[in-house]
């Protein structure tokens, strides 16, 4: 089972831990075993992560429905549209409908102009939510180093 560490430096001037590169990398990955350890070296403060994980991007499809990573893509992007809903105080239909998820899992637009394709996708939903979308579906598929 391959595995990986990361770790996270204190950014000072943002009070907050720099975690898109952890987020990036689970974005992908099934997480199986993690260890998290907090050090501090001089003055700075760092946490990292030890993690044991899956690769979910094969090529291995199901006989029927979604294959495995497109099933982890497809909870990625209900978690980022019921963050979304909340946020904007409306149903999570209203940003995106379960089929209109499943059409970008299947034509997977990784810019503005590839996500106009998609049925359900007019101007001002892709003005108010192409640039997050393209964006997780580029890093989604984005391969590891």
């Amino acid at each position: 089972m391959p595995f990986k560490i990361i770790t996270i430096p204190f950014e000072t001037e943002k009070e907050s831990f720099l975690e898109e590169e952890l987020n990036r990398f689970c974005l992908n990955r099934k997480i199986k075993n993690f260890k998290a350890e907090f050090f501090t070296s001089g003055s700075k403060a760092y946490w990292t992560i030890f993690f044991e994980y899956e690769e979910v991007l094969e090529p291995e499809k199901q006989e029927q429905g979604l294959t495995e990573p497109e099933k982890l893509l497809y909870q990625r992007l209900r978690e980022w549209r019921k963050d979304k809903a909340e946020k904007a105080g409306v149903p999570v239909y209203i940003v995106a409908t379960n089929g209109e998820l499943r059409e970008l899992i299947k034509k997977a637009p990784k810019t503005i102009e590839s996500l106009k394709a998609i049925r359900g996708f007019g101007r001002k939903k892709i003005e108010k939510h192409g640039g997050e979308i393209t964006e997780l579906i580029r890093e989604f598929y984005k391969p590891t180093a």
